[in-house]
C-alpha cells in the first residue's frame, strides 16, 4: 500500500511540476517587463527583485515552526502554494490601479509570492525526500527539471508571442499572463493533494529546529562552508543579474520575442542537462559536480561584454544554462547528502535564507551601482558585468579550501 502511494505520489509530483512550470513561464519573465511598461525606474527594478528575496529570506526563519504547528509538511506547502496562487491572481488586478499605486502594490504582492513560494520549498524537498531513494535522486530530480524546462520555455513563449500579438502599451495582456499563472498554480494545489506523508513523520522537523544563522559558521562543517561559498557567488551573481531585463528591453531594445528567449534559453538548457548532470552527481559525487559550477559561472558575465549581437548572447545564455545545471543539481544533492530527514526541512531553509540574502544584497547594490559607474562601450552595464564576473572568481577560493566531498560521519 505504501508503495503504491509513493508510486502515486512521484507521479502527481511531475504533473505539479508541470503546472509549476506554466505560472512560472507566464509570470516570472514578464514581472520586470511589466514594472518597467508601468513607469519602473531601474532603482525601482532593483527594488522589486530585491525586497522578495530579502523577506523570503527572514521568512525562513519561521518555516520549521510552521510545519510543527501544523503537525504535517503537506499541510504547509498545500497554505503556502495556495496563498502564491492568490497573490498572483491579485497581481492581474494591478493593471487597473492608478498608475501611483500600481507599482508599490505589485511589489508588495511579488514579495508575498516570493514568501509564499520560498517557504513551500523546504518541506516539499522534506517530502520528496521520503520518496527518492539516494541512488536514485539525480536521476529523478533530473529527470523532473529536464519536463519542468520544456513546459517553462514553451509557456514563456507563448506569452511573448500574446504580448507581441496585442502591441506595445497594452497592459491588459500583462493582467491575463499573471491570471493564467494564478490559475495553473491552484492546479498545482490540486495535485499536492495527492501526496501521500508516511506516518512514521521521521521527515518532520525537531522539536529543537536548525538555527539559520549557523548557515555563517563557515569553520564549522562542510555544510556552512559551503552555505558561505555559495552567499559570495550569489552575491556577485544578483549585483547584475536583476538588470539583464533593463539591458535587454532599454539598451539592446529587443522585442518581446528577442527578450523571451535571452531570457529563458538559459533556463531550458538548465533544465535540458540536469539528468546528465544528475547521473554525474550520483557517480562522481555532488562536491565534484558543484567544483565544474563554480569555475564555470564567472565566465558568463565576462562573455556578455564581448557582443551586443543576439545570436551570440543566446550562445552565452545556452551555455551559461548548462553551467548552473551543474550548481542546482550539485546543490539539491548536496543537501540531501549532508543532512538526515528530520534535518532536511532545515538545511533547505537555511539554503533558501543564504540566497535570498545574497539576492537582496547583490540586487540592491546593483541598482545603486548601476547609476554611478562609468560606461564601458557606451554601456555602464557592461561595467557592472565586469565587477560581477570577478567577484564569482573570489568565490572560488572559499569553496576551494573548505569544501570537501563527505565522508563518513561528516556533515
Amino acid at each position: 500500500m505504501q508503495r503504491k502511494s509513493i508510486k502515486k505520489s512521484v507521479s502527481a509530483s511531475i504533473k505539479d511540476g508541470l503546472a509549476w512550470a506554466v505560472m512560472s513561464g507566464f509570470a516570472d519573465p514578464y514581472a520586470v517587463p511589466f514594472a518597467l511598461a508601468i513607469g519602473a525606474s531601474t532603482i525601482a527594478v532593483g527594488c522589486l527583485r530585491s525586497l522578495p528575496a530579502l523577506a523570503a529570506s527572514f521568512s525562513q526563519f519561521f518555516t520549521e515552526q510552521l510545519v510543527l504547528r501544523l503537525g504535517s509538511c503537506k499541510k504547509s506547502v498545500l497554505l503556502l502554494v495556495l496563498a502564491q496562487a492568490v497573490s498572483l491572481l491579485a497581481m492581474a488586478f494591478c493593471v487597473f490601479l492608478p498608475a501611483r499605486a500600481a507599482l508599490p502594490v505589485f511589489i508588495f504582492l511579488t514579495v508575498l509570492y516570493s514568501v509564499s513560494g520560498n517557504l513551500s520549498g523546504p518541506p516539499w524537498s522534506a517530502l520528496m525526500g521520503e520518496y527518492i531513494p539516494a541512488s536514485k535522486r539525480g536521476v529523478f530530480f533530473g529527470f523532473r527539471f529536464q519536463v519542468v524546462g520544456v513546459t517553462f520555455f514553451a509557456a514563456s513563449f507563448i506569452a511573448a508571442k500574446f504580448l507581441t500579438f496585442l502591441g506595445e502599451g497594452v497592459l491588459w495582456g500583462f493582467a491575463a499572463l499573471f491570471a493564467a499563472a494564478g490559475l495553473s498554480r491552484l492546479l498545482s494545489v490540486y495535485y499536492l493533494t495527492l501526496h501521500y506523508e508516511p506516518k512514521t513523520r521521521f521527515h518532520m522537523p525537531q522539536k529543537t529546529p536548525f538555527k539559520l544563522l549557523t548557515a555563517f559558521y563557515f569553520r564549522r562543517n562542510r555544510v556552512s562552508a559551503m552555505y558561505f561559498s555559495v552567499f559570495i557567488m550569489l552575491s556577485a551573481t544578483f549585483l547584475a543579474a536583476p538588470y539583464f531585463s533593463v539591458y535587454a528591453l532599454k539598451e539592446l531594445r529587443f522585442d518581446y520575442i528577442h527578450y523571451t528567449v535571452i531570457m529563458t534559453i538559459g533556463p531550458l538548457m538548465t533544465y535540458l542537462f540536469m539528468k546528465k548532470w544528475g547521473l554525474a552527481a550520483d557517480k562522481f559525487g555532488s562536491v565534484k559536480v558543484l567544483k565544474a559550477a563554480f569555475f564555470l559561472i564567472p565566465t558568463v558575465p565576462f562573455l556578455w561584454t564581448l557582443s551586443r549581437n543576439f545570436y551570440f548572447l543566446a550562445s552565452v545564455e545556452l551555455y551559461s544554462g548548462i553551467i548552473w545545471g551543474a550548481y542546482i543539481i550539485g546543490m539539491n544533492n548536496f543537501i540531501y547528502d549532508s543532512s538526515t530527514p528530520a534535518e532536511r526541512t532545515g538545511y533547505n531553509a537555511a539554503f533558501a535564507f543564504v540566497g535570498g540574502i545574497a539576492q537582496f544584497g547583490g540586487s540592491l547594490s546593483g541598482g545603486w551601482l548601476y547609476d554611478f559607474l562609468p560606461p564601458l562601450g557606451g554601456s555602464r552595464f557592461i561595467t557592472l558585468l565586469l565587477i560581477s564576473g570577478v567577484l564569482r572568481t573570489a568565490a572560488i577560493v572559499p569553496f576551494m579550501k573548505l569544501v570537501k566531498e563527505r565522508v563518513a560521519g561528516d556533515k
